[in-house]
């Protein structure tokens, strides 16, 4: 027997956003939502006619709390945690991209709503499904490269510069609700493309530059297969604070302080001109972005998609475990399949709370040393 679908709203449909909608018009999708009307537009060509499109979200909230199962947000990040917890005040469940939210507060609260209201919740780790992170883990957790000593993680990505705020203010454009956009951050006039539709993530008022964009994606792999949890202690380091009081760096190094295995393990991060040179000791080519595992019988770099072990001569005839991680369904599969059986999928809140807690640890630890 079919299945009955989900009744979906998607918050956030340009962008990432479109890709996002893809993912969740194999339910159905009774309402979407954005601050620019041209993307919804743009959206709105791609759901069924009797869909309903929104500018501001608690309005779609509002009226169709009563028959929607999940709202699926693709924002800006600092306007994840007041959508979420609206909706999650509705009891309604939620999938939310990384990072869950702008600060390390609002992840603890929105993590603590959905375990008070036992509802399903994702975030948007959709590395998490590929079949090469389930390989990894099962060759670390196997002892594949001995006991791990430490790991490092790098983004080639630069979200970041030293820009002040723009001291002019051009027209807001007709297609776009500029207050509803801003939310509840700080009010500044509108700047053709220096924030809508995609610079935000340069910005603190609005995102985390490289570190909160890319973080969750590669410390994801780490979480899974070391199984961590908060750190003891994080540093940070990167450019001159006096040139970043608006901008995320375009270079940031953070050392992060785990408990595994009753000893210290330290975790690294490298993004934009800050790079790691840890993987030519080992001569390795480094990947544009990647994991590195460093143990005690040889090291191990791994990204979404492909893995080699070094040093490449001493393992030229290792032979992998078996597969013992079943594969997923795919990652939004994993969000609706939770929703059906009310079974938490592996991108649960629980789990990518503390994980988005400790990348923005990261950026806190930079902007307050």
């Amino acid at each position: 027997m079919e299945q009955k679908k989900l009744n979906l709203a998607v918050i956030g449909v340009g962008g990432r956003g479109k890709e996002t909608l893809g993912g969740a018009l194999s339910e159905n999708v009774i309402a979407i939502c954005d601050t620019d009307e041209a993307a919804l537009t743009r959206a709105m060509n791609r759901c069924r006619p009797e869909a309903r499109r929104y500018t501001d979200y608690r309005a779609l909230l509002d009226e169709l709390h009563g028959q929607l199962d999940a709202v699926i947000i693709c924002t800006p990040d600092h306007t994840h945690f007041p959508i979420a917890m609206k909706a999650m005040d509705y009891g309604i469940h939620v999938y939310c991209e990384k990072p869950l939210a702008h600060t390390i507060e609002e992840v603890r609260e929105m993590t603590r709503k959905a375990a008070e209201k036992d509802l399903i919740t994702s975030m948007g780790n959709q590395m998490h499904v590929s079949p090469n992170y389930r390989r990894v883990v099962e060759i670390v957790q196997s002892g594949g490269i001995g006991e791990i000593q430490e790991v490092h993680l790098w983004c080639g990505k630069g979200w970041g510069g030293t820009s002040v705020r723009p001291d002019r203010e051009d027209p807001v454009p007709a297609n776009l609700h500029w207050d509803l956009w801003l939310g509840d951050a700080p009010k500044r006039p509108y700047v053709s493309k220096i924030y809508h539709p995609s610079n935000w993530r340069r910005w603190w008022d609005f995102g985390s530059g490289t570190l909160g964009d890319m973080g969750c994606h590669y410390m994801d792999l780490v979480f899974w297969a070391l199984d961590l949890k908060t750190p003891d202690s994080v540093r940070a380091w990167g450019p001159d604070l006096a040139q970043q009081t608006e901008m995320a760096p375009l270079g940031l190094k953070v050392e992060w302080t785990f408990t595994y295995k009753n000893r210290p393990l330290k975790v690294y991060w490298y993004d934009g001109e800050i790079q790691p040179q840890i993987l030519e000791t080992y001569g390795l080519t480094k990947w544009p972005g990647g994991v590195f595992f460093v143990g005690s019988e040889g090291a191990l770099q791994a990204d979404y998609t492909k893995r080699v072990m070094a040093p490449v001569e001493k393992f030229r005839d290792y032979k992998e475990p078996e597969p013992w991680i079943p594969a997923s369904p795919g990652h939004f599969a994993d969000f609706f399949n939770g929703i059906r059986t009310h079974t938490p999928p592996p991108c649960n809140f629980a789990y990518t709370g503390p994980l988005t807690e400790t990348i923005l640890m990261g950026v806190e630890a930079y902007r307050n040393p």
